[in-house]
C-alpha cells in the first residue's frame, strides 16, 4: 500500500486538546490579547536541559523524560564525554510534541533544532516520510547488519515508503491484556493463566466473561473499565490499511467488529464506559470491586505493566494473550536532516537501539522489553525483569519477558500509514456516536469515510 505524505501538521488529538481550551476560553474572552493569555496557559513551557548556547552542543527532542532518563543512565556510563554535550527539550506532554517540534525542524538556525528526536509509533510515518526533516540512518553510517536483530515489524514502522530506514526503535511492545489476580480469583475462580487466557481466547469468549462479571458482582466489578479496550487489539492488527494503492478509503473488517463489540458492551453495562488515560479509568485500576468500582482486566503491552499500572497490581499482575496478535506503542530515534553531529547521532542511536550490552542495560534500569532478539536472550539467560519489575503474580509462575516471546513474532505493521493518528481519532467518534445511539452503524461508517475524505482530500471516497 502506497503511503502517503499529509499536510495537517497537528494530530486530530491535538487538534482537539488544542481547540477545546482555545474555544472554551474564547467565549469568554473580550480581546485578541486575554484568548492568547489563555493559550499560552494551556501549553507548557519546555524544560531545557543543559546548555544550547555550547558551540558543541547536541539537542535531543522528546516529550517526557523515557529517553532521558536512558541518556542520563546507561549512556552516560558508557559515553561519559558525548553526554556532556547533550541538551535535552521535554515538551511537557506528547499532546503538544508535534506542534512544538514541527516549527523548530522548519528551522535549522533555531538553537533548539533537534539532531535527535523521539518518534511515537502513532505518529512516526508523518516523520518518516519527510526527507527535508529526517535523515535515513544509512546515512549515519548504520548498517541492516546492525540491525539484524531486530524485530521487522519496527523495521518497517521506521521507514519511509522507499524503504530506507530513517528511525529507530528500542522498544518492542506485543500486545497483551493485563489480569489482576485478586479479583480474577474473586470473580472468574482461577488465577489459573491457562485458564484465563481460554477467557479471552475470542471476542465472544470475552463477551461471555464480561457478562458472568458483571452479574457475580452487580455491577462493582466490570471485566474491563471502558470498551476501548478493545480498541488496539482490533485496530493494531488488521489486516487492511485505510486506504488502497488507488488511494481509496477502505475499512479492514476490524474496523466494523470494533464498533459493533463496543455496542454490544455498552448495552449490556458490561464495562463504565470510561475513556483510557482519563481519572475515572485510572481509579478503577484501584477499585476493591465490592465497595468500590473495579476493573478486573486492562489492554496493555510490556511498557504498559511496569508505567502504567497502579500499585494495586504489583506482585498481582497475570499476564494473558489478546485474541489477535497486535502491539501497542514504542518510541524511534531519528536524526534530523540537518543534524550537528552524524556521527555523535549514529553512537547514540546504535547504543540505545543496535548495541547488545547497551540494550540489556536499558532492560536492567526499567524492564524494558527491548527491541532485539539477542539481548533478550540474554536478559532471559540472566534471570533478569522475570517478575516485570515486580508486577507479577509469582503463584501465576510466569516469566515477564518469556511471555512476550511469542507474541513478539511475527508482528505485522504494514498497514500504518501517515494518517492513522488522525483517522483513528476520527473512528473514536464515530464509535461513540454508534454505541450511545446517536447514530446507527451504516451512518457511522459512512461518516467516518466522509471525515476522512474531508481532512485527506487526495483520498476518495467509493
Amino acid at each position: 500500500m502506497k503511503k502517503r505524505l499529509f499536510g495537517a501538521v497537528m494530530s486530530a488529538a491535538m487538534v482537539s486538546s488544542f481547540m477545546f481550551g482555545a474555544t472554551a476560553f474564547a467565549e469568554e474572552a473580550t480581546s485578541e490579547a486575554a484568548t492568547e493569555e489563555v493559550v499560552e496557559a494551556t501549553v507548557p513551557a519546555d524544560v531545557v536541559t543543559g546548555d544550547a548556547s555550547s558551540e558543541d552542543a547536541f539537542v535531543v527532542w522528546g516529550w517526557n523524560d523515557d529517553i532521558k532518563k536512558i541518556l542520563d543512565g546507561p549512556f552516560a556510563e558508557a559515553y561519559p564525554d558525548l553526554y556532556e554535550r547533550i541538551v535535552f527539550v521535554n515538551t511537557g506532554g506528547s499532546d503538544y510534541y508535534q506542534s512544538k517540534l514541527d516549527p523548530v525542524l522548519d528551522d535549522p538556525s533555531n538553537e533548539l533544532y533537534p539532531d535527535m528526536m523521539g518518534l511515537e509509533v502513532d505518529y512516526v510515518q508523518k516523520y518518516v516520510n519527510n526527507a527535508d526533516w529526517i535523515a535515513a540512518v544509512a546515512d549515519l553510517g548504520i548498517t541492516e547488519e546492525d540491525m539484524a536483530s531486530m524485530y521487522q515489524y519496527n523495521i518497517d514502522l521506521g521507514s519511509d515508503w522507499d524503504g530506507n530506514v530513517r528511525a529507530m526503535f528500542w522498544q518492542a511492545t506485543p500486545g497483551c491484556i493485563q489480569v489482576r489476580a485478586d479479583l480474577a480469583e474473586k470473580y472468574l475462580g482461577t488465577t489459573d493463566p491457562a485458564e484465563l487466557a481460554e477467557m479471552f481466547s475470542s471476542y465472544e469468549k470475552i463477551i461471555e466473561t464480561a457478562t458472568a462479571v458483571n452479574e457475580a458482582s452487580e455491577g462493582k466489578c466490570k471485566l474491563f473499565s471502558g470498551y476501548d479496550e478493545l480498541k488496539r487489539m482490533l485496530t493494531n492488527s488488521r489486516e487492511v490499511g485505510f486506504y488502497d494503492e488507488n488511494d481509496v478509503i477502505t475499512l479492514d473488517e476490524n474496523i466494523e467488529q470494533y464498533m459493533e463489540l463496543a455496542k454490544q458492551m455498552y448495552d449490556a453495562d458490561l464495562t463504565y464506559n470510561t475513556a483510557q488515560w482519563s481519572a475515572d479509568w485510572t481509579a478503577n485500576m484501584n477499585g476493591d470491586g465490592i465497595e468500590t468500582n473495579a476493573a478486573i482486566a486492562y489492554m496493555g503491552c510490556p511498557w504498559f505493566t511496569y508505567w502504567c499500572l497502579q500499585p494495586t497490581w504489583q506482585e498481582n499482575t497475570i499476564l494473558v494473550p489478546t485474541p489477535e496478535q497486535c502491539y501497542w506503542g514504542g518510541t524511534g530515534l531519528a536524526a534530523t536532516a540537518n543534524c550537528s553531529d552524524t556521527e555523535m547521532a549514529a553512537t547514540i542511536m546504535k547504543f540505545i537501539t543496535t548495541d547488545v550490552d547497551g540494550m540489556v542495560a536499558i532492560n536492567a534500569m526499567n524492564s524494558d522489553f527491548v527491541n532485539n532478539t539477542e539481548a533478550l536472550s540474554k536478559i532471559v539467560e540472566s534471570g533478569a525483569s522475570a517478575d516485570g519489575n515486580g508486577y507479577l503474580y509469582a503463584d501465576a509462575g510466569q516469566n515477564f519477558i518469556e511471555f512476550f516471546l511469542p507474541l513478539a513474532d511475527g508482528i505485522d505493521a504494514s498497514t500504518v500509514t501517515a494518517e492513522d493518528q488522525q483517522i483513528l481519532s476520527m473512528l473514536d467518534t464515530q464509535v461513540q456516536a454508534y454505541v450511545t445511539g446517536e447514530k446507527d452503524l451504516e451512518t457511522a461508517i459512512a461518516d467516518l469515510k466522509a471525515a476522512i475524505h474531508d481532512t485527506f482530500d487526495y483520498l476518495t471516497v467509493e
